[in-house]
């Protein structure tokens, strides 16, 4: 607010809730934004696609990158123990905006795929 951080309580109070040995991270309103688009697409939609499938989180995750997005996650390759194995880049190189695009092609993949109970992020929903 005019220029402060604005927090839902006294930053004192805030502190003190801070356990010995854990961290506080400082994001730009960019940065929180695209935190709260990784969280949810990791705690929320993949968690909730291996619950319903019986696939894993890693499965699903791999899937829709490769379906929505292919040219930011085209696979790279690592040997190990003289084998090839690939791998998918992480959503973490991923700006707020190519998320989101990420997030809303996910989620019309899906209902392509006919998993039709997947629906985008509501604000209302993220406070419950």
């Amino acid at each position: 607010i005019d220029g402060q951080p604005a927090f839902e309580k006294p930053l004192q109070e805030i502190l003190k809730d801070c356990k010995r040995g854990g961290a506080i991270q400082i994001l730009d309103a960019v940065e929180a934004y695209t935190d709260q688009q990784r969280r949810w697409w990791k705690g929320v939609l993949l968690r909730e696609l291996a619950k319903d499938s019986g696939d894993s989180i890693e499965y699903w995750e791999t899937k829709l990158k490769l379906a929505v997005l292919p040219d930011e996650f085209t696979p790279f390759y690592l040997t190990l123990e003289e084998k090839l194995y690939p791998v998918v880049p992480s959503i973490t190189k991923l700006s707020s905006k190519k998320m989101n695009l990420l997030i809303e092609g996910s989620v019309a993949k899906l209902h392509e795929w006919g998993f039709m109970w997947v629906t985008l992020p509501e604000k209302e929903l993220k406070k419950t």
